[in-house]
């Protein structure tokens, strides 16, 4: 499966909600340009584990990466808290 940038729209979501005012573990947007290359890579990988799932189903591109991004997101906010609440 092939995957365009979707993740990008996705930071810049993220970049648009820290500047409105929402905290930096609302907006979830990684720190530096290696970080988001990373959570991306990361993104694409899960999304095509989804897809091999349902046996590269023509169609659910774009459900696979929206559902790999939510799942990646919310394990990396709650390693986040974790990290934060254990010091």
């Amino acid at each position: 499966m092939t995957t365009s940038k979707p993740g990008r729209a996705t930071a810049s979501k993220a970049s648009d909600k820290a500047k409105k005012g929402q905290s930096s573990s609302e907006a979830r947007t990684p720190s530096s340009p290696a970080s988001r290359e990373a959570l991306h890579q990361v993104i694409a990988v899960a999304a095509y584990y989804r897809a091999e799932r349902r046996n590269f189903e023509p169609g659910h591109e774009m459900e696979d990466w929206l559902d790999a991004e939510a799942e990646v997101l919310a394990t990396t906010a709650a390693k986040t808290r974790l990290k934060s609440s254990a010091r």
